[in-house]
């Protein structure tokens, strides 16, 4: 991967000496901005351009390029890489879009491409992409011209699956004082992706913060996997959110978790800061690049009372805490300047105070006390009289910031063009609103929490589970091509120690005579076609007798019968009535892309009116488990609202790791719902009622 950011010598296919072409624009990008490797054309005649020779063929090139860059039709690229690969050339970059419109019998042209870089040894980015860029080196592969390149490189790298996306958010860095590093554009990762460039950006010396634009992931386990050992923060902005569909699924597990939500739910796991747009992913940044905010307790310093109104308010939309400042603060404050109007509070209103060292001076003294993690300056000013004093202000502000390890978000508040010259000029972040700022410090702690808790999430717990009980249903599944009965589903918690409550089945014409439980007890058809048996009348509650199970196996029989089309009747399970508590779900299924997730959600028939869900990649922690109750909106209810008992977290908790564990220790389950989990007071563990579950195929 190196050798795309280092390389020592570039060719690009494509190059004319007498038209313009988009692979000149490559050339001269690199010739005017300084790269000082070995430069090279190949186009259709020979020819210079700018002092850049132009070949005809590879092969008559003087050395080994390390990196080929095509700008060629579709079509013409197999032949070009395959002459590349017998020049010895083993990184190559594919700029040229339009493969999918070829196809050469049975083989599709990337899969042409695909089979020369296998057979050559080479490492392909694209196609359709615009390549690499090392601002280090001032090596850059896009075909677009580029100005205002930095003197020195930054510390932030960008990864994106958008050449246009990318060329954008580098042109907004410039203007807001961010200075990049290292970029490359994956295009459509026919063969290195998202994932293999993240690899690379982790191990950089030069890297500090990563960010991304993402439609979507390759290898989404890889991806999740390095970033939850990432010592450098990731900031992602992914799109493409919506679902692909609305259709419910058989599964609750399936409905309730689309694409977007797996991956928001990796992002919360793996300490990845998401993003929602260009700005919020550039004032993350800008914030990362300050000391971490380690708590929530904010003192705001602003130069106008009304600033500091607005926030606060923005700080208790983030669940900041403004603390008094105390009785030694105010004291200092006298002798460092003389009030005559303004109270003494956080927020501290600073707007009779015109010196602007006594401003350096409050915010050492804020920035000394243990009390505040962080300080929220509002500075607003008139950029005709107070421009240069705004400067040293804010090369203050940095010298503090540097010294005592705490953030500083400062909003500075002026006019457009004085700001944006502030932002392009000054290495120190600033931000335009109180509102902003708030927001960046939250981010700043939000990563730190994260972090903290990924890095301490603890061991995955591992549990003893009967393979042959679940091979012998999976067998006859697939024997009689159907789906597991509920029994069946139940056999198969019980295989990873979630017991469901007692329970017997019987047959269609069963006499309640046979049945050994203790009333109330529930009765539930068993049917291959009825995945959601109450939908269809297939589950009867509360019957406190045998006289009451006939009649109402006998209704239930006869409103199956007027059914159209009538499921099959595979029996019935009577169960033991499960004591009262809170009904939730658990269930578990494999995502396309990041492999085993885990869910827990508010339980009962409503559970895809109220979604109210958290998800997380398989397996989990017993600490992740209990974060994930605690995100549910339904959280209170097992923590005992409104007078109730405390529920038993803790044997809810047991639930989801077992799923967990299941989904990912038994290959052959593909989906796994249950609900109602009814979860009782403290100490009296959950009674598990009614399951699901749905073999790979």
């Amino acid at each position: 991967m190196e050798t795309f950011f280092y390389p020592r010598s570039l060719v690009v296919f494509g190059a004319s000496a007498t038209k313009k072409k988009l692979a000149n624009i490559v050339l001269l990008n690199n010739l005017q901005n300084g790269y000082q490797g070995k430069l090279y054309g190949i186009g259709s005649q020979e020819g210079e351009l700018n002092g850049i020779k132009i070949y005809k063929n590879v092969m008559e090139l003087p050395e080994t390029p390390d990196v080929a860059i095509f700008l060629t039709p579709a079509k013409t690229i197999p032949p070009l890489m395959r002459a590349c690969g017998e020049k010895g050339i083993t990184h190559v970059v594919i700029e040229s879009g339009g493969f999918s419109e070829y196809s050469r019998r049975e083989k599709t042209l990337e899969e042409e491409v695909a089979q020369i870089a296998g057979k050559y040894g080479m490492k392909v980015i694209g196609p359709n992409c615009v390549g690499t860029i090392n601002f280090d080196i001032k090596m850059m592969m896009p075909f677009g011209f580029f100005s205002n390149i930095p003197a020195e490189a930054g510390k932030v790298a960008l990864i994106v699956q958008s050449g246009g996306v990318g060329g954008t958010f580098l042109r907004s860095f410039y203007g807001y004082g961010v200075t990049p590093g290292k970029f490359v554009a994956t295009g459509n990762k026919l063969q290195l992706d998202e994932t293999h460039f993240l690899e690379y950006l982790l191990q950089d010396e030069k890297t500090e913060i990563i960010t991304a634009y993402l439609e979507g992931f390759k290898r989404g386990r890889d991806f999740f996997n390095l970033a939850m050992r990432s010592p450098k923060p990731i900031i992602v902005l992914k799109s493409n959110r919506s679902r692909a569909s609305e259709k419910i699924a058989q599964s609750h597990t399936t409905a309730l978790s689309g694409n977007d939500d797996v991956a928001d739910a990796v992002f919360k796991q793996a300490a990845i800061i998401r993003v929602e747009d260009e700005i919020n992913l550039i004032n993350a940044v800008k914030i990362l690049g300050l000391p971490l905010m380690r708590g929530r307790c904010v003192a705001v310093l602003s130069r106008s009372g009304g600033h500091a109104v607005l926030t606060a308010d923005a700080c208790a939309k983030f669940g900041f805490e403004m603390k008094p400042f105390p009785e030694s603060f105010l004291e200092k404050l006298k002798t460092i300047y003389h009030t005559r109007v303004i109270a003494h509070q956080n927020p501290l209103d600073l707007g009779e105070i015109f010196d602007y060292t006594i401003f350096i001076d409050i915010l050492e003294e804020a920035l000394k006390l243990d009390t505040f993690d962080g300080v929220l300056f509002n500075h607003l000013y008139i950029a005709q009289y107070e421009s240069h004093m705004s400067r040293t202000f804010l090369q203050g502000v940095e010298k503090l910031v540097a010294k005592y390890k705490k953030p500083v978000a400062l909003a500075m508040i002026s006019e457009r063009e004085e700001m944006l010259d502030v932002s392009k000029n000054y290495s120190f972040p600033i931000f335009t609103s109180p509102l902003e700022a708030a927001d960046a410090l939250h981010t700043s702690l939000a990563y730190y929490e994260k972090r903290l808790f990924r890095d301490n999430r603890g061991k995955e717990p591992v549990y003893k589970i009967d393979k042959n009980v679940i091979q012998n249903i999976r067998q006859r599944c697939d024997a009689e091509k159907r789906i597991a009965l509920t029994n069946e589903a139940l056999e198969i918690c019980a295989a990873c120690g979630s017991e469901a409550v007692k329970s017997q089945v019987l047959s269609d014409d069963f006499s309640p005579g046979r049945i050994s439980l203790r009333y109330p007890v529930a009765l539930k058809l068993l049917s291959r076609d009825a995945s959601h048996k109450t939908d269809i009348g297939g589950v009867r509650l509360n019957i406190r007798n045998k006289k009451d199970l006939l009649r109402a196996s006998a209704e239930m029989k006869s409103a199956i019968k007027k059914l159209k089309p009538r499921p099959a009747v595979d029996g019935f399970l009577v169960q033991e009535m499960a004591k009262e508590g809170a009904e939730f779900f658990v269930g578990g299924r494999r995502d396309s892309t990041f492999g085993p997730i885990v869910m827990v959600g508010l339980g009962g028939i409503y559970i895809e009116i109220f979604k109210d869900t958290a998800i997380r990649l398989a397996p989990v922690t017993k600490r992740e488990a209990k974060e994930m109750l605690q995100e549910l909106k339904a959280y209170p209810l097992l923590q005992g609202a409104r007078g109730e008992k405390r529920a038993d977290i803790n044997a809810l908790v047991d639930v989801i790791c077992r799923v967990s564990f299941m989904m990912t220790a038994e290959a052959g389950i593909g989906q796994i719902d249950l609900n109602p989990v009814i979860v009782h007071p403290q100490g009296q563990g959950v009674s598990i009622v009614d399951a699901r579950v749905f073999f790979e195929k």
